[in-house]
């Protein structure tokens, strides 16, 4: 899912069109193995022992359904605290990332590993984005990459691109709820605890993928056994504190193929003229 021959950066809908190894490029993940039993007798104390596992494995999927429900409420949360009302919001977000080969935008300019995503959102009295203007930058401030979107066209002002889009809803978890509700079509196990982070309690969920037999992903030497999505929410309020995409290879090394972390999420600040001005700017494709 992070995989596009489009870049244009910004979070939720405007999404991170990059090469993001956590994606899930292939079609489906392996399935766990089918074991059969094979019973030569039944007897009283393996009835029980029957009985005692179908009651761990109802239990197991009560709790993982738990931990879904806790995910979408923390998010509906936040979300209904922001999105509600028109007018612009103004997300930054910093991402950092652990590669052993950086990527390229279609005109060959080489992503940093670490960047900064400036988007502003125009909102309507429903919520969602009918204008927006996504910038990548260097974390030293140069810039990398503009997108915007407008009368539902997309445009890569970079790369000189533009594709039709419709209205959206701006997901501030960066989608980390919309991958834990097809956690179960997925296979994938989820995982939740509270934590203290940068000196304050947060929940913290973890939706882990097994490959079996290791896989290879581009731009990592090494195969790959397990994926995982670890994030960090205000227990209170919601709101996301820090997103992780991390890889374990076969030498039980974990890569952070990224940190997103939010900066500022902000109503009602209007953007500059420059940044409205880049509304008005066309390309020919």
């Amino acid at each position: 899912m992070f995989k596009s021959q489009r870049f244009i950066i910004g979070i939720g809908a405007i999404l991170l069109l990059m090469s993001l190894a956590m994606g899930r490029t292939t079609a489906g993940f392996a399935d766990p193995a089918v074991h059969t039993a094979r019973w030569e007798a039944v007897d009283t104390s393996a009835l029980v022992s029957s009985d005692r596992q179908e009651d761990s494995a109802e239990k197991g999927a009560d709790e993982q359904e738990a931990i879904r429900q806790a995910v979408q409420t923390l998010v509906a949360r936040w979300s209904d605290a922001v999105l509600p009302s028109s007018g612009w919001l103004h997300v930054v977000t910093h991402h950092t990332r652990d590669k052993d080969k950086t990527s390229l935008l279609p005109n060959g300019q080489p992503i940093p590993l670490n960047y900064i995503s400036e988007t502003w959102y125009r909102l309507d009295d429903r919520g969602q984005v009918v204008e927006a203007v996504a910038l990548m930058r260097s974390e030293e401030g140069q810039p990398i990459q503009v997108g915007t979107f407008r009368e539902n066209t997309w445009r890569n002002l970079t790369v000189g691109e533009k594709w039709k889009g419709e209205p959206f809803t701006p997901r501030l978890d960066l989608g980390f709820s919309a991958d834990v509700a097809r956690a179960s079509e997925w296979g994938s196990t989820l995982d939740r605890r509270m934590v203290t982070w940068a000196g304050r309690p947060a929940m913290r969920f973890v939706m882990r993928d097994e490959f079996a037999p290791p896989r290879r992903i581009e731009g990592y030497a090494q195969p790959v056994v397990r994926g995982e999505r670890r994030a960090w929410f205000d227990p209170d309020s919601g709101a996301l504190l820090l997103l992780e995409r991390v890889l374990v290879m076969a030498d039980g090394t974990e890569r952070v193929v990224e940190r997103v972390e939010p900066v500022t999420i902000e109503r009602g600040v209007e953007p500059p003229a420059e940044v409205l001005a880049l509304l008005q700017q066309e390309v020919a494709k």
